[in-house]
């Protein structure tokens, strides 16, 4: 190698190390400018523009937190499998059924109805539901038993313990229970304490008297409806109302 050619060499060589250095010290050199800015305009500051910049860095690094914090349950929630609740959908569907049935869709299709008549019809369907209801005020309740092995409660480890079992209308909302259906409640409520009196007894039973007695005549009162709810309707229309136990 001549002696040319080496000093062209050690000069490149020198040229590609000097970029390096400062390629390598010029991002340091930029925050160490702009960390000695910040610090020379908080110096700068007053004490109230202080305080003001510190509560905006706290709303900051509070927002920041919030934000990893939602994204951190979102993928929790997404890992996370959905059960089935069994319960939930029957209590759903019992609601559409009730929707359903308040505005007499499928009775609207099965009659096939015009909207003139449905118009007719319609009101008498809902007086047959209401009268359907309420004439259905026999109510009963039995007891259910259940083995009390391990309570401690009986001598017998098999012995049974007795308690009311809960009533078939127990799903309904308050406004959907019949008067002696609400009765009921309330008398195996007062069965339930010990120190129920007499005459709180003899008050709810006498009401529940009395409403039962009122089923012969809702009875009768529901014969009425369907006859006048047959009036108007075509042989094919009854027949579709009384596969619908409507009549």
């Amino acid at each position: 190698m001549t002696k040319r050619s080496i000093i062209i060499l050690l000069v490149v060589c020198s040229s590609i190390t000097v970029f390096t250095v400062q390629s390598l010290s010029q991002p340091r050199s930029l925050a160490q400018s702009e960390t000695l800015s910040a610090t020379e305009r908080w110096r700068n500051m007053t004490e109230e523009e202080r305080r003001r910049e510190a509560a905006k860095m706290r709303a900051q690094r509070k927002l920041e937190r919030e934000r990893r914090q939602k994204e951190l349950e979102m993928k929790r929630a997404e890992r996370k499998q959905p059960k089935f609740d069994r319960e939930q959908w029957r209590k759903e569907a019992r609601k559409r059924t009730a929707k359903s049935r308040k505005e007499f869709l499928s009775e609207k299709n099965a009659l096939g109805a015009t909207e003139e008549q449905w118009k007719v019809v319609k009101p008498k369907l809902e007086e047959v539901q209401r009268l359907r209801i309420q004439s259905c005020s026999s109510v009963g309740i039995s007891l259910t038993s259940s083995s009390s092995s391990g309570s401690g409660r009986s001598k017998s480890p098999s012995a049974p313990t007795w308690q009311w079992k809960e009533p078939a209308w127990k799903d309904k909302s308050a406004e959907e229970l019949t008067e002696a259906q609400k009765i009921a409640n309330e008398l195996i409520d007062l069965l339930g304490k010990k120190n129920t009196t007499a005459e709180e007894f003899k008050q709810k039973m006498d009401a529940l008297r009395k409403s039962r007695s009122k089923q012969k005549e809702l009875k009768k009162q529901l014969s009425e409806a369907r006859e006048e709810l047959r009036e108007g309707l075509t042989t094919r229309q009854e027949a579709s109302l009384i596969l619908k136990r409507w009549l």
